[in-house]
């Protein structure tokens, strides 16, 4: 069942850049037809729901994927995988289902919310994209995935109109993610043996699953706690409102470079199992360099035009998000550094556990950071518990990965980096008083500030800058 790495590539590429298009498109209407509060109670109450999804999953997904990848070839044998896991997901599911009714039953606030939102979990207990990546159909994955999400997009521009518009659009969302899980059982037929019932054993991957639900309980705490605790704190949900808009165009930069970033990680792999040592410490300089290199004009340039951008983008009344960027900027940079380091480094390399640890001490840290600075800083406390806590995980990966990368050489290659990236922010805060906060003077600044960099590196004569510049004449001129 050998699959094109190419295409597989190009296929999720397709995905992912339309994952990044579309929030684009759909946030600045969201922002103003429903305001503030209702962006904000819509964060709220889905991080309140991913917690149950949470443990509806219990680690089955990834375990999965990772299960019917190495039986790929054998379907008897991951038809067998797919289906005790399916059952093992089914009860876990059903049990967490019931749990929720009593958060729907007791809520106190958000009732009709919290009800719509069942269909949000019922399409995560349902969803088996594990079996199909396992199997490496990325080409069906995103297919549906891009089908489902336009649908979306198009159906909130039609049926979102104000502020009262808040429980259809959750609705929306919470069946737009159902359908996508539906629509790949379709599909399922051809691919796997039909189950034979006795022979089901749904607990016996009980352990294996835990191992890697720890992580998860870790990256649930990074995504959705601060929005928690802010929700608390703040019963208007205006505070929320505010961070919401600021995460996720921090989210969209952090997405653009990790996924540049991520495709190397099979190299990695290869050469550690090959025991090519000095080959994968090249490259994993080379890749980290490359990271600076992206991820640095992100983080400066987010924060320089947070002024010119939000006004136009999200609307008057989230002039907030503008300082809270600013703040949040970093942690592009931050989160894109682990990431690598992580994902080419530390996974590939034998250390999913010694990593997990990191990640659960980083989760920790975050919640004691947002426990403490909410109360007093609200959203900006949630930026500064964020950003602590990524400081901590990426420290800890450095460390980890100290024998396969010099963290004193790593910083030394980033030195041109800062020094462009510094330039270009403060030509972009002198000329930026000269533009109105539009869309083509953000695009204008947004452009100097490019130059500024590139011509910067130019200058500083950067290996890795002129290697892709004659690598793209190369190309040019072969056409």
């Amino acid at each position: 069942m050998a699959k094109s790495i190419k295409k597989n590539y190009i296929y999720n590429l397709c995905f992912q850049v339309l994952s990044i298009i579309l929030p684009i498109i759909t946030a600045p209407y969201l922002a103003r037809v429903l305001g503030v509060e209702g962006v904000g109670t819509a964060s709220f109450t889905l991080s309140i729901v991913a917690y149950f999804i949470l443990f509806a999953n219990l680690g089955i997904a990834s375990f999965g994927q990772r299960e019917i990848a190495m039986h790929q070839d054998d379907k008897k044998k991951y038809s067998k995988i797919f289906w005790d896991l399916s059952a093992y997901r089914l009860v876990v599911g059903a049990l967490t289902t019931f749990a929720y009714l009593f958060l729907i039953l007791f809520a106190d606030k958000y009732q009709i919310i919290y009800g719509i939102m069942i269909v949000n979990l019922l399409g995560n207990v349902f969803d088996i994209t594990w079996f199909f990546q396992g199997l490496e159909e990325y080409k069906f994955i995103s297919m549906r995935n891009i089908a489902v999400k336009l649908l979306f997009a198009v159906s909130i521009f039609i049926f979102v109109r104000n502020p009262e518009d808040l429980n259809l659009y959750i609705l929306l969302n919470g069946l737009s993610i159902l359908i996508s899980s539906l629509a790949l059982w379709t599909r399922l037929p051809k691919l796997v043996e039909k189950p034979v019932i006795k022979a089901i054993r749904p607990f016996r991957y009980i352990k294996d699953t835990f191992i890697y639900f720890l992580p998860q309980i870790a990256t649930t705490i990074y995504t959705v706690l601060d929005k928690t605790v802010l929700g608390l704190y703040d019963p208007s949900q205006t505070e929320n409102g505010y961070y919401e808009q600021a995460y996720k165009i921090i989210q969209i930069a952090t997405t653009v470079v990790t996924s540049i970033s991520v495709v190397m990680a099979p190299r990695f792999a290869f050469l550690y199992k090959k025991n090519n040592i000095v080959e994968l410490k090249e490259r994993l300089r080379k890749s980290m360099k490359f990271i600076f290199m992206t991820a640095v004009p992100f983080a400066f340039g987010i924060s320089a035009i947070a002024s010119l951008f939000v006004p136009w983008f999200f609307g008057e009344e989230y002039l907030q998000v503008i300082d809270i960027m600013q703040v949040f900027a970093p942690v592009i940079l931050i989160i894109a550094l682990s990431s690598a380091i992580g994902g080419q480094c530390l996974t590939p390399c034998g250390m999913r556990f010694q990593s997990a640890l990191v990640l659960m001490l980083g989760a920790a840290v975050n919640f004691g950071a947002n426990m403490i600075l909410i109360p007093k800083f609200w959203s900006f406390g949630a930026v500064a518990g964020t950003l602590l806590a990524e400081v901590v995980v990426t420290a800890g990966y450095f460390i980890l990965a100290r024998k396969y990368m010099g963290t004193v050489q790593t910083f030394k290659d980033a030195t041109k980096y800062f020094v462009a990236g510094i330039l270009m922010y403060i030509v972009v805060m002198l000329v930026k008083p000269y533009f109105a906060p539009t869309i083509v003077s953000t695009i204008i600044v947004t452009a100097i500030g490019a130059a500024v960099y590139g011509v910067s590196l130019i200058v500083m004569r950067d290996e890795l800058l002129f290697e892709y510049m004659r690598l793209f004449w190369r190309k040019m001129t072969k056409k």
